[in-house]
């Protein structure tokens, strides 16, 4: 292996901005592989409920 550049922060030739943004060549796809109905576990339910359990009564009512 060669030996690599003294100054890796190249202090000696600062950067100019173009003013110009690049713009993305690559489009990006997107997928939606999620099931309809997505199970969760009780636990999460009582997580949920224990830190949101007042903004959901205040949307929803309370539970009966």
């Amino acid at each position: 292996m060669g030996a690599g550049p003294s100054d890796l922060y190249d202090y000696l030739h600062p950067v100019t901005p173009s003013g110009k943004r690049r713009r993305a060549e690559k489009r990006i796809t997107i997928t939606d592989d999620w099931p309809e109905v997505v199970p969760i576990t009780e636990f999460e339910v009582r997580i949920v409920e224990a830190y949101f359990g007042d903004v959901l009564d205040e949307l929803f009512g309370p539970l009966p």
